[in-house]
């Protein structure tokens, strides 16, 4: 986009504080706790893969902070991966990076309902088999609107 009205511009300079904040608190939460996923090469792997997400947040939202369009798709794709939520005895991963609002429907045997969850900063989980986690189904609000804000700035698609 080549020129923007300044709802644009604080939209999108809010997306940036949003992820590149949320990438700091991140980090500042994950790499103290690098000794606890060093059992296994498994463990290792979805810690990184963690730690690259907060990454891309703070890299891409400084270049989208620069009106450069690169920093637009680096949180696009990242905003992709922090919409599902979902946690059971075999898997469980959710990421909110910066912000997050999530309808979450709760599938424990004898506890069924519904609730939102409301986070500001960090949270995320990324877990194979076995995890006690509790059945848990959702999806983040937050990044759906980023997506969709996102999208403007990326190249369109030529068929």
């Amino acid at each position: 986009m080549s020129t923007s009205s300044p709802i644009q511009f604080y939209l999108r300079h809010l997306i940036c504080l949003i992820y590149f904040v949320g990438g700091f608190i991140g980090l500042y939460y994950l790499l103290p706790q690098l000794g606890l996923f060093t059992d296994s090469w498994l463990a290792l792997t979805l810690f990184s893969l963690m730690i690259l997400q907060n990454l891309v947040a703070i890299g891409g939202s400084a270049l989208f902070w620069k009106n450069n369009n690169r920093g637009a798709e680096w949180l696009y794709w990242l905003s992709w991966t922090s919409v599902p939520v979902f946690s059971s005895t075999l898997l469980s991963y959710h990421s909110i990076i910066g912000l997050g609002i999530v309808p979450l429907i709760r599938l424990e045997p004898g506890q069924y309902g519904a609730e939102l969850l409301w986070r500001w900063g960090y949270a995320g989980a990324f877990k194979w088999f076995p995890t006690f986690d509790v059945y848990q189904l959702g999806f983040n609000l937050v990044p759906l609107v980023f997506i969709a804000v996102l999208r403007q700035y990326l190249p369109s698609q030529q068929s």
